[in-house]
């Protein structure tokens, strides 16, 4: 039976190879590299932008409403108010780089950190900040945009 299979097997293999190489069945066309002549435009040109005044309207709309991002903190503290308040004072006196938000959802108050898009990020913060606030733990939420730092001239 074993000898049957292997046999069927290896007819089936050789005919589907050689029907590989069979002059009858299309096969796709030979590509050919072209040069195309680029035209060379060393002056300057002149763009003019017709656009209705409904769009810088929607534009001054959509950056004066805030645009939440979602991503990750580090949640470091989750109690009363005046426990929550120091928490946040102790960590931004410690880290002055790291965002710190304190926030309230009934009954307590709560003090989260970072801006981090992505949860491996998140990690890397809890471990680095574990010793000092035991725990903490990593939860998602929306994240304020990076702020951009502006180059001197």
């Amino acid at each position: 039976m074993r000898a049957l299979f292997l046999l069927l097997l290896s007819l089936s293999l050789t005919t589907a190879l050689h029907a590989q190489d069979d002059a009858r069945l299309p096969h796709p066309p030979a590509t050919t590299m072209t040069r195309v002549d680029t035209p060379n435009t060393a002056s300057p040109g002149q763009v003019t932008v017709h656009q209705s005044d409904r769009i810088n309207t929607l534009m001054e709309d959509y950056s004066a409403h805030k645009q939440p991002l979602k991503g990750f903190r580090v949640q470091v503290f989750l109690g009363d108010r005046n426990t929550a308040e120091d928490t946040r004072r102790t960590f931004l006196v410690r880290h002055p780089d790291i965002p710190a938000y304190l926030s309230y959802l009934a009954p307590n108050f709560r003090v989260r950190v970072g801006d981090l898009r992505d949860r491996l990020q998140a990690e890397q913060l809890r471990e680095q900040l574990r010793t000092e606030f035991p725990g903490l733990y990593v939860v998602p939420d929306d994240i304020e945009l990076p702020r951009l730092v502006e180059k001197a001239p």
